[in-house]
Parts: C-alpha cells; sequence; structure tokens
C-alpha cells in the first residue's frame, strides 16, 4: 500500500528518506488494514478462546486500535508538517537554514540525533555519504535500494 501523501521525494533535515520509512510510504497504515481484514476473513476472533490467553483479548479495542492506524499512521514528512513537532533536528535546521543537517559543522558532535538511539548513529553516516548531492538524488537512490 502506498501513501496518500505524496513523500516519496522528501528527505528530512536527519537524513531519513520518508519515501523508505514505513509511515511515510503507508506501510504502517497498510499493514493495519490487512491485519483487520485477515482478523474477520478467518474469523481469528471466534476461535481465539479456545487458545491460551485468547478469551481475555479485548477484540473491540484490538478493533478501534487497527482502524485508528489505517487512517493515522501516515507521516506527511518533515517538509509538509509531519514527524514529531518539536523535533529539535528539524528546528535546528530550520534556525540555520539548512535543508539537511550535513550541511552543519557540528554534524558529528551533535547531540539532537541521541533520541534516536543507535539510529542516530546510521543517520549520521548517511549523511556524511550524501555530501554533495541534492534532496532529489537522495530520494532517488535511496528508493532503488527498496
Amino acid at each position: 500500500m502506498t501513501s496518500p501523501l505524496d513523500v516519496k521525494n522528501q528527505v528530512a533535515p536527519c537524513g531519513i528518506t520518508c519515501g523508505t520509512c514505513d509511515l511515510g510510504n503507508g506501510t504502517a497504515a497498510g499493514t493495519a488494514k490487512k491485519t483487520k481484514e485477515l482478523i474477520y476473513s478467518i474469523g481469528i476472533k471466534d476461535w481465539a478462546p479456545a487458545f491460551p490467553g485468547g478469551a481475555g483479548l479485548d477484540w473491540e479495542a484490538t478493533e478501534k486500535t487497527l482502524e485508528w492506524m489505517t487512517k493515522y499512521a501516515y507521516c506527511a514528512g518533515c517538509e509538509k508538517g509531519g514527524g514529531p513537532p518539536d523535533c529539535a533536528i528539524r528546528v535546528c535546521a530550520k534556525e540555520k537554514g539548512y535543508g539537511l543537517c550535513n550541511e552543519c559543522d557540528e554534524l558529528a558532535e551533535c547531540d539532537k540525533f541521541d533520541w534516536l538511539g543507535d539510529y542516530s548513529k546510521v543517520l549520521k553516516g548517511k549523511l556524511i555519504d550524501y555530501k554533495g548531492k541534492t534532496k532529489a538524488q537522495i530520494a532517488a537512490e535511496a528508493l532503488k535500494s527498496v
């Protein structure tokens, strides 16, 4: 499933390529929709009580959660207001006038990526590799690898 949002050519200041992100490309919402369809088509909630723990499952809550995810588990990408509204990385890049953080001389020691845990190292490495490339080139290369 693809996202109803056009994010395939977006690259966030942190280096995330939106078209390869499961929230940006619609994978999360599409998987929720497919899961909901499967629950009904194979009658999981009808036979689940016969298995350990199945009788205590809250199918109404499950359905509500999956329905919510189907509608809202999309990200418009940073360029269109998606992602965490207070993302320190995006805020900093905007304040400094950078499209990508690889334009910043302080990238290597930047602590604004820390909230991303180990993934911060991956993103910083990608940003270093992106040096000299346009966002369009980066997005195109990333989509080829998916």
